[in-house]
């Protein structure tokens, strides 16, 4: 009997392809850990404050006392996605900023989650890479400890996207229609920009879903394509009906902010960054209300826009570089100290991500989630190239290069034979299960 039951433990132990502390659930678990470490770290040792802070901050503080949404005598110049945000934080937590970073800092962890999750229909070691990458990316940790709206909205972005995967595996459960329709309205009170991504977003997996299903179901996914859109106009409801009570036109306006942020990004003496400072509107402007003079810079945007088209494409070339680029343009974070290692990192990064984009052999990103990721980053990087770029703007989708850089370098460093790597990936999703 002894012999049996020492028998049966050793053919346990050979059975059991992978010790606990090697599954990947553990290490995503651990990385998840470290990330909310390394960002509570820097939130406490040195936050950060912009000017866009000083609003949203100045916008939770009128929440929080029940007064009039407005700051600097606008009422819809920021969108309430952030300030209500902060005023919860500060509602549960109490008045210091430091509650909304250390928040933001779980917010950064949890991407780090998601991140893993949409790998994991990749391959499993593209899911550790890519979550790696993720809990260390140095802009994601810096932005985690400024009081700004792109770590929240990234955390968002990335469970839709998630549910977009979902999706597109199985859409017959309405559930996850209803949840992204829902989460992308959230996503757009936070990053008012991210509205119109959802139209293609929507068509590109409800295509993919089309494509993979009898045509028995079309009906059914058209239904499920048009409730995710319609609760996302649902969720914005309130805001444009409250922004057209106070203007009187322009219902599906979204902010008061939107023209003469166009037309900084347009104007002749437009150089692809911020100039909004160096803008003095004239008196016909001035004497105009909000919504007016909303409405008046567009109309002078466009007419730039139209003038001379060619300087507006050269334009967008610059601001696409900016937006992308391996070091930061701003005047206080141009120390070596910080723009070096910054190169050393985003440089490899970026090489990486395009490998995997290309990668044929061995390893392929699914197409549904190749054409998601790439469908996200194409839409803001051209926001920006109408707008002005931004080292800042390509914040939230970092983790998508991370997915693809993670793919790459898969795809790129032969660790072990396609057969050990297959073996490998099979055990690793069984310990998932």
């Amino acid at each position: 009997m002894g012999r049996l039951v020492k028998w049966r433990m050793t053919e346990s132990k050979r059975i059991s392809p992978v010790p606990w502390w090697r599954q990947p659930a553990v290490a995503v678990a651990v990385m998840m850990l470290i990330a909310f470490i390394i960002r509570a770290g820097l939130a406490m040792t040195h936050p950060m404050f912009f000017p866009d802070s000083q609003d949203y901050n100045a916008l939770a503080h009128t929440i929080l006392a029940g007064t009039t949404y407005e700051v600097r005598g606008l009422f819809a110049s920021r969108l309430p996605g952030y300030p209500v945000y902060i005023a919860t934080m500060e509602y549960l937590f109490g008045p210091d900023p430091l509650a909304v970073l250390l928040s933001q800092a779980v917010c950064g962890s949890l991407t780090v989650l998601l991140v893993f999750l949409i790998g994991r229909r990749i391959n499993n070691r593209v899911a550790i890479i890519a979550a790696l990458l993720a809990t260390i990316d140095p802009l994601s940790v810096a932005f985690s400890a400024a009081l700004l709206s792109e770590i929240p909205f990234t955390l968002i972005l990335m469970f839709s996207l998630w549910l977009c995967v979902g999706i597109m595996e199985n859409p017959r459960p309405p559930g996850p229609w209803v949840l992204l329709g829902l989460s992308w309205g959230l996503a757009t009170y936070l990053r008012g920009e991210a509205i119109l991504l959802i139209l293609p977003l929507i068509g590109w997996v409800g295509w993919i879903c089309l494509k993979n299903r009898a045509r028995s179901d079309n009906l059914g996914i058209y239904l499920k394509m048009a409730t995710s859109l319609l609760l996302v106009a649902g969720c914005l409801m309130p805001w444009w009906i409250r922004n057209y009570r106070l203007f009187g036109q322009d219902f599906f306006r979204m902010s008061t902010l939107q023209g003469i942020s166009l037309y900084e990004a347009v104007y002749p003496q437009a150089t692809g960054g911020p100039r909004q400072s160096k803008i003095r509107p004239p008196p016909a402007i001035k004497n105009l209300n909000e919504s007016q003079r909303d409405l008046a810079w567009t109309r002078r945007a466009w007419h730039w826009v139209l003038a001379d088209p060619l300087r507006i494409a050269w334009l967008a070339v610059i601001k696409i570089g900016r937006t992308w680029s391996p070091w930061l343009h701003a005047r206080h974070f141009r120390a070596w100290w910080v723009n070096v290692p910054l190169v050393f990192w985003t440089i490899p990064q970026f090489g990486l991500a395009l490998r995997g984009i290309f990668a044929r052999r061995r390893i392929v990103i699914p197409t549904g989630i190749l054409g998601m990721l790439l469908l996200t980053i194409l839409y803001f990087t051209m926001m920006h190239a109408l707008f002005i770029g931004s080292v800042r703007y390509r914040v939230e989708l970092l983790p998508l290069v991370d997915l693809l850089a993670a793919t790459g370098l898969v795809r790129l460093v032969a660790w072990y034979r396609p057969q050990e790597a297959n073996q490998r990936d099979a055990l690793s999703s069984d310990s998932l299960r």
